[in-house]
């Protein structure tokens, strides 16, 4: 009830007399509408994250679920703001104004909000499908120039076999890597998968500030703070 008086409004204001509320623009309508709606966005955004489907031993971080809801609620209010807004009466004591017909109704954000989090689900696994499958290499050893991730395998290798099996073509070059995919703004924003980029290195993010990557001939394919030096690129593949 409280959304639904957010997004659309109270007819009970005016029957109570609070004048304050008679005369209300379009654009202030479709403010309090669309904020109505991103409560309710961040509302299914979290509980998808907390039905018993998705109840395992690990953590996730639901803030990139949230950022990728909210921004393709975003892209689809855009859309729909690009439509005409109606000029017609006001049911508030005979006054007149503009009817905004852009805003998206409570049934219509329930969608676009499904739809983002399933979309966001579906990178997330993805992305916790390619550590899963990486990490079953930890310990094997550092060959330079190699690929295999059982005999040996340089850094670069390694990210390039681990997405092979994927189906995913990669360089084996770890200055190349840094364009593939799409940017990544910071490690805050790094998911499971994403591809971490230094001066002479790559590796694969784990996730709580760790990445797992074929670090040298002493360690192997193994696990470190994925601060351990300066961070050029975060490329995201998947």
């Amino acid at each position: 009830m409280i959304i639904r008086k957010v997004l659309f409004g109270s007819t009970e204001a005016g029957a109570q007399g609070k004048d304050r509320y008679r005369f209300v623009s379009a654009p202030l309508r479709r403010g309090v509408k669309k904020l109505g709606a991103s409560v309710l966005v961040t509302m299914l955004a979290i509980t998808a994250f907390t039905v018993p489907s998705f109840a395992t031993s690990k953590t996730y971080d639901n803030t990139y679920l949230e950022e990728t809801v909210n921004a393709e609620y975003e892209k689809r209010m855009k859309a729909a703001e690009n439509s005409s807004i109606e000029e017609g009466a006001v049911s508030t004591e005979g006054t007149s104004g503009e009817i905004d017909n852009a805003a998206l109704s409570i049934p219509e954000a329930e969608s676009v909000a499904q739809e983002a989090v399933d979309i966001a689900i579906e990178q997330k696994s993805s992305g916790e499908a390619v550590i899963e499958f990486a990490s079953q290499f930890i310990g094997n050893p550092y060959r330079y120039g190699g690929s295999s991730l059982t005999s040996g395998t340089d850094c670069s290798g390694f990210v390039m076999s681990v997405y092979r099996n994927f189906g995913i073509s990669l360089p084996h070059s770890s200055s190349a890597l840094r364009s593939v995919g799409v940017p990544v703004a910071s490690l805050a924003e790094a998911q499971p998968g994403d591809i971490i980029c230094y001066s002479g290195h790559v590796g694969l993010y784990l996730g709580d500030g760790r990445l797992l990557s074929a670090l040298g001939s002493r360690y192997g394919i193994t696990i470190n703070s994925a601060t351990y030096k300066r961070i050029l690129a975060i490329r995201r593949v998947v």
